[in-house]
């Protein structure tokens, strides 16, 4: 059934990222064409892009195809000689943005950057965002000080978007929770925020979460990925077009 969104219900669908974090291809395929034009974009993580190449499945082109964007969700981290052949890789018609962790140095998120540039040029395709993980939204601090970092969850994640924003990337991956903070902080730039949860649903395994409402209310520029609220809920349609109603009011 067709839905026709109101103006600020475009402006929400705009910001949600669906996560595409399904068992099998054929499911992640049906997903994108189920809620195309309730979701502005679809997330391909590590699984799904494996399972894709294992299977033969060109999946950025198929989700374009069925008309959605890609935030490729493959995280690089690795020399930068390494990350800029990854990156060059990442840049192809459907992915408007990739992601990469900033603790693997600045010289390797330059690199990614001269890539995608590169590609894009050489391709005559937009340049997709390139974006930096501040810190996994499956950690608190308990988890910081076990690895020796000797500052909070908030603040570590504070100290990398500032080094992220001295190095050129597009925007950063942070929890939902303190994207607002951040804005507050750094102005309007692309936040894109894991951890949104939905009438108590909410991706296994993370520690860092938010509500849609309080997220954009938060934050005027961020992107909420949503996963296991939409996509495990019995009617997932009508949670996706709640979801946009919800954010809709406060936009």
């Amino acid at each position: 059934m067709e839905i026709k969104l109101t103006e600020k219900e475009e402006l929400a669908r705009k910001r949600v990222c669906l996560a595409l974090d399904t068992p099998t291809v054929p499911q992640a395929l049906d997903l994108a064409a189920e809620l195309s034009d309730l979701v502005g974009s679809f997330k391909v993580g590590k699984t799904l892009h494996t399972a894709a190449g294992n299977d033969g499945v060109p999946i950025v082109r198929e989700i374009y195809k069925r008309r959605g964007e890609v935030f490729l969700d493959l995280k690089l981290k690795d020399t930068p000689d390494q990350v800029y052949g990854a990156a060059k890789a990442c840049v192809v018609p459907g992915v408007y943005m990739f992601n990469l962790h900033l603790d693997g140095g600045e010289a390797m998120c330059r690199e990614a950057l001269r890539a995608a540039k590169e590609s894009a040029t050489a391709q005559g395709i937009p340049v997709p965002k390139v974006i930096g993980v501040t810190v996994l939204t499956s950690l608190n601090d308990k988890d910081l000080e076990v690895q020796g970092i000797p500052e909070s969850y908030k603040a570590h994640v504070l100290r990398m978007t500032g080094l992220a924003r001295e190095w050129g990337l597009d925007g950063v991956v942070c929890a939902a929770n303190v994207a607002g903070e951040m804005e507050k902080q750094f102005g309007q730039w692309l936040y894109v925020t894991p951890g949104i949860k939905y009438a108590g649903v909410q991706n296994v395994g993370q520690k860092q979460l938010d509500t849609p409402d309080g997220a954009v209310q938060a934050c005027s520029s961020s992107i909420l990925v949503v996963g296991s609220a939409i996509t495990k809920a019995k009617d997932r349609r009508a949670t996706a077009y709640e979801i946009l109603q919800v954010m809709a009011k406060h936009l």
